[in-house]
């Protein structure tokens, strides 16, 4: 299938911004209605290098808009030193502030492992971050719940997959260029849409990350393009009680890339749902992350 070219407008600064603006696209029909409702409790930066919690906007200059990131910032953060960088990809209907939401001791984890955690929005509730149009936006929920409608034209989703994954790109150079990055502890997570998103952003952009943690991210069928994640760790996490397809695949998949030798890790808690998988997970996600490197790799 052929993609249109992407060209990532690269931001120089973010703006501390009020934050009255809705998304581009906020579709009623999200994969889950508790999932990404914004809180927006986090304060608007006051100035560049602040550490804690912090609502940031920039100008998306292909988009024609302002778009908002969420940031936190170890207490501790030292520019002399650095720090490890986490890039989380909500899911479907969410924004950037899905996991604060879900994830109640987010911030305590962030501080425990010295992570900046970075939650782009991804450009809308459903811009699927670049994922290929075969990975379709129309494909039943793992949680159960019917696919929602298509809305736009396929060349109008090429551009919003496009603008997706450009926006992620766009907040990993602000953050990048606002902090000391430690470039051999970069790592992407995301859960459900953020999981595929995790899986091709992942693989595109291998060089970058140290490690990825896709949740509920695995469809049957689909070629997730996994030796070009040779050198890169991989954490898959799949809530048990989800759709026994999808946990299926996420166990096959796991058994390849460990045929293949790669570095892969599984979490599965027995009981748990699409939904309540993610406040499960993520510890352990932290807790893989915490161990991976690019130092010493072929």
């Amino acid at each position: 299938m052929h993609h249109h070219p992407l060209v990532l407008v690269m931001a120089v600064a973010a703006l501390a911004l009020p934050l009255d603006a809705q998304s581009p696209r906020e579709p009623a029909d999200s994969e889950s209605a508790s999932f990404g409702q914004s809180s927006n409790t986090a304060a608007p930066a006051e100035k560049r290098g602040a550490s804690g919690d912090q609502q940031r906007r920039y100008h998306f200059a292909a988009a024609g808009t302002e778009i908002s990131y969420r940031l936190y910032v170890p207490r501790g953060y030292d520019p002399e030193i650095g720090a490890p960088l986490v890039v989380a990809l909500h899911g479907y209907g969410g924004t950037q502030d899905y996991f604060f939401d879900i994830v109640a001791n987010l911030s305590e984890l962030c501080e425990r492992y010295g992570f900046i955690f970075v939650a782009p929005m991804g450009f809308a509730r459903d811009g699927w971050y670049g994922a290929p149009l075969s990975i379709p936006g129309s494909a039943p929920r793992s949680s159960g719940a019917p696919p929602p409608a298509p809305t736009r034209t396929a060349d109008e989703e090429a551009r919003y997959r496009e603008w997706s994954e450009a926006d992620v790109m766009n907040v990993i150079d602000i953050v990048r260029g606002e902090y000391t990055i430690d470039s051999d502890r970069m790592y992407l997570i995301g859960h459900s849409m953020g999981g595929f998103g995790t899986w091709w952003l992942g693989q595109k952009y291998a060089d970058l990350w140290a490690a990825i943690a896709p949740m509920s991210g695995v469809l049957p069928n689909v070629d997730y393009q996994l030796p070009k994640l040779a050198n890169v760790a991989v954490h898959v996490s799949i809530g048990g009680a989800e759709n026994p397809h999808w946990v299926a695949a996420s166990r096959r998949q796991v058994r390849a890339m460990k045929e293949m030798g790669m570095t892969v890790e599984y979490f599965e808690p027995a009981d748990a749902t699409h939904g309540s998988m993610v406040p499960a997970a993520v510890p352990q996600v932290f807790e893989f992350l915490a161990r991976q490197s690019k130092k010493g790799r072929n």
